[in-house]
């Protein structure tokens, strides 16, 4: 029930629309059911032996006139209806995008991307389809066939009272159809979420399916899901096509028609009657088929709504803290406390890291080592708070970052990764993203600290030139200069460079080292690397295996007694001998 009160809750926001619409749909109801009477009308005149041919023109000219009140009301609620769904699929859409941003880093390591964009997009079409034409069918039928069904009442409750016998049979088949479409309607949203989520796999790993050859492959394996959604959509469509709501509808008209003559003929009913009374009975045909228009989209609307409302609502693992401490930004120590963590929260998870406790003096230059998979990065992970530890703490100038609001903290960290994600935008923008009002001179004086500023002319249009979606057409170099320009820039008070170097040749890195070293006095600084120079340089330097913090150091004390540590430079030069230490 949640989604389905979020849903309204959205429609009915827009309380001066909604209101305006209602006004218009019964202006539109009354006119379509008064036409039948004043139909009646001149059908009463035309059997009088003195017939008034101007009271005929008269109601002549009231039909048109209701004809006309009735295309004017239809248009203002149909334009309303249409303006309505689409501010509130703007808002939908606006706050799933919100809620999107908002949501841990593990919640998106876990959804497909395909599945996020299909919930953004062509579910919010579904609910918007729902919405216009779907909520001016659904109260336009149900009003017409309330003031439809009184007037036939009104008329002839006899006749009325017949056709009623009828009824058990119209809802059995409504039912029917609406319990069969549920379940249908949502295997088509889901499977609709999947090929696009195929499809965007597919699209960005292009590369990496061209390599191996592999494009026949794939479209085989497109093609299935493609030919399973086909069959989910025609298995709706002969669904729909059994809808008999219609016929019995026309059934109901006929029978009127024949019970009426009766009536007529035995006295009981006058010839005017009859026809407005069977008028009447048709003008339920529009509104049969409009039900079973609504029931269709309403399965299909009220399955995207709840698959946008499910995602929305899945369990947020970083909360906000409810009375956050602010970073004032001093370089005080940072403690991990007994830190573990797991990425799979099942009862067999297996730790990517495992009590780790380690206090480092603020302003240090910190190097980090370790085999792949031996919890680097995820240990960084931790400190943005991407995710929280499973156990134990983390604690920056002796407050736990869990008290600390997650944007203040984000806004003191600079982070450079390996993989660096550029946006589709200018160079300028992508360096500037952090401290958007940044002056071009001090996104030079940062791009020529991080060895990009030459490159970077070397474009026709210089810091204007776009990058292409993910920085595809730079190297992967220039995507990490553009990087490490990126963080500097916002002037971090701690910086994380996570094998930053990795696609840059040891001179240009030794320049950059050279050129920011300055920049990382007095400033905390994480270093995931391999290269020697930096490591020897760390003042701190933390070696894990296996997600464990197996030892720490300096480059002295390490390269005397840690096996793991001095296989990194035993290939380059003559090591002393390994000393064993008595405590381990």
């Amino acid at each position: 029930m949640g989604y389905k009160i979020w849903f309204l809750k959205h429609l009915f926001k827009e309380k001066l629309l909604t209101t305006v619409f209602f006004t218009f749909l019964i202006i539109f109801i009354g006119t379509v059911s008064i036409t039948p009477l004043l139909i009646g009308d001149i059908f009463e005149e035309l059997v009088k032996v003195n017939r008034s041919f101007g009271a005929i023109l008269i109601t002549s000219l009231y039909i048109a006139l209701a004809g006309v009140i009735r295309a004017g009301a239809d248009f203002t609620q149909s334009y309303i209806n249409e303006v309505l769904a689409h501010k509130v699929t703007k808002n939908v859409t606006e706050e799933f995008y919100n809620d999107m941003l908002e949501k841990s880093q593990e919640f998106h390591d876990r959804v497909r991307i395909g599945d996020v964009m299909t919930r953004s997009t062509y579910d919010t079409r579904q609910m918007n389809i729902f919405i216009s034409p779907g909520i001016k069918f659904l109260f336009e039928a149900s009003l017409i066939v309330l003031f439809s069904v009184s007037l036939m009442i009104w008329i002839s409750p006899k006749i009325t009272l017949l056709l009623a016998a009828a009824l058990p049979f119209y809802v059995i088949t409504i039912y029917h159809y609406n319990r069969k479409l549920r379940p249908i309607s949502k295997a088509q949203m889901e499977q609709t979420s999947l090929l696009n989520s195929r499809l965007q796999e597919s699209i960005t790993g292009i590369r990496v399916i061209r390599t191996f050859v592999k494009e026949e492959e794939e479209i085989k394996e497109f093609d299935i899901v493609t030919d399973k959604l086909r069959d989910i959509n025609t298995k709706r469509g002969i669904i729909s096509a059994k809808y008999y709501a219609v016929a019995i509808t026309v059934l109901i008209i006929a029978l009127s028609f024949l019970w009426g003559s009766f009536e007529v003929t035995a006295g009981n009913l006058a010839l005017d009657e009859l026809i407005t009374y069977v008028f009447l009975t048709m003008t339920l045909m529009m509104p049969t088929w409009q039900l079973g228009w609504t029931i269709t989209q309403f399965q299909i609307g009220s399955a995207a709504a709840r698959r946008i409302y499910d995602m929305k609502e899945r369990e947020e693992y970083v909360p906000e803290p409810t009375s956050p401490t602010d970073w004032t930004g001093s370089q005080g120590p940072i403690l991990f406390d007994n830190v573990s963590f797991s990425y799979n929260r099942g009862s067999s998870r297996k730790k990517a890291l495992d009590r780790i406790n380690l206090e480092i003096e603020g302003g240090s230059t910190v190097a980090i080592i370790g085999n792949p998979g031996s919890g680097k990065s995820t240990l960084m992970k931790l400190l943005m708070r991407l995710y929280d530890p499973t156990e134990g703490a983390i604690h920056i100038n002796g407050i736990n970052i869990r008290d600390m609001c997650l944007s203040n903290l984000r806004e003191h960290i600079g982070v450079i990764e390996q993989e660096v994600f550029l946006f589709s935008k200018s160079i300028k923008d992508n360096i500037a993203y952090g401290k958007p009002d940044a002056t071009q001179e001090e996104i030079e004086n940062f791009s020529k600290l991080a060895q990009a500023h030459d490159f970077i002319m070397s474009f026709d249009q210089g810091y204007e030139t776009i990058v292409g979606e993910r920085g595809v057409t730079l190297s992967g170099g220039q995507k990490q200069r553009i990087a490490i320009a990126r963080a500097l820039l916002i002037d971090p008070s701690l910086l994380i460079l996570d094998d930053a170097s990795s696609a840059i040749d040891a001179e240009t890195e030794r320049k950059i080292q050279t050129a920011i070293a300055n920049v990382l006095k007095n400033r905390t600084t994480f270093i995931i690397t391999h290269r020697l120079a930096t490591i020897k340089n760390a003042n701190l330097i933390m070696i894990l295996r296996n997600g464990q913090l197996i030892d720490s150091g300096v480059h002295n004390e390490l390269i005397l007694r840690n096996v793991d540590y001095r296989r990194l430079f035993e290939r380059f030069s003559e090591l002393p001998p390994l000393q064993i230490r008595e405590d381990v």
